[in-house]
C-alpha cells in the first residue's frame, strides 16, 4: 500500500519553519473568524445569530481545542503569567471591549444614551466576571496538570 502520507521529507529547520507557519496562519483564522463575527453582528444584530452560527461553531471549537491543548501540554501562555493579577487584567479588559461593542449596538439600534450606557455596564460586569472565573478554573487545572507533569519528570 502507499507510504504517501508516512514519510517526512523535511528536515529540522524546514519541520519548525512549517510549524511556524501553521501556527501563523492559525492564530490568523481565531482572529479574522472573530473579527468577521463581530461586524456581523455591528452591522445587523437583529438577524445575526442566524449568520454567524458556522462562524461561530468553528471559531469555539478552535478555541476548546488551544485551550485543552495547551493546558494538557503544560504551556499557559508565552508572556502572560498564570496568576489572578493577569486573569482579572484580561477579565476587565474582555468585559470593556465586549461592553463597547455592545453599547455602540444598542446605541445605533435605539439611539438612546442612556440605555447604552446600561448595556455597557451590565455587559462589562456579566462578562469580566464570567471570564474571571473562567480563566481562574482554566488556571486551576494548568496548575495541577502542570505540577503533575513535573512530579512524574522527577521520578
Amino acid at each position: 500500500m502507499f507510504n504517501l502520507f508516512k514519510n517526512n521529507n523535511l528536515d529540522e529547520m524546514q519541520e519548525q519553519k512549517l510549524l511556524h507557519i501553521e501556527s501563523r496562519g492559525c492564530w490568523f483564522a481565531f482572529w479574522a473568524l472573530l473579527v468577521c463575527m463581530v461586524i456581523q453582528f455591528a452591522v445587523s444584530p437583529e438577524s445575526a445569530i442566524e449568520r454567524i452560527a458556522g462562524e461561530w461553531i468553528v471559531f469555539m471549537c478552535l478555541a476548546v481545542y488551544l485551550a485543552a491543548a495547551c493546558v494538557k501540554a503544560g504551556i499557559w501562555d508565552r508572556r502572560l503569567k498564570a496568576n489572578a493579577k493577569t486573569n482579572l487584567c484580561i477579565s476587565l479588559l474582555a468585559g470593556v471591549i465586549t461592553g463597547i461593542i455592545m453599547s455602540v449596538v444598542n446605541y445605533m439600534s435605539y439611539g438612546f444614551v442612556v440605555s447604552a450606557i446600561i448595556v455597557f455596564a451590565f455587559q462589562f460586569i456579566l462578562v469580566s466576571v464570567a471570564c474571571f472565573a473562567a480563566l481562574s478554573f482554566t488556571m486551576s487545572i494548568y496548575k495541577k496538570r502542570l505540577k503533575k507533569m513535573e512530579e512524574t519528570e522527577e521520578e
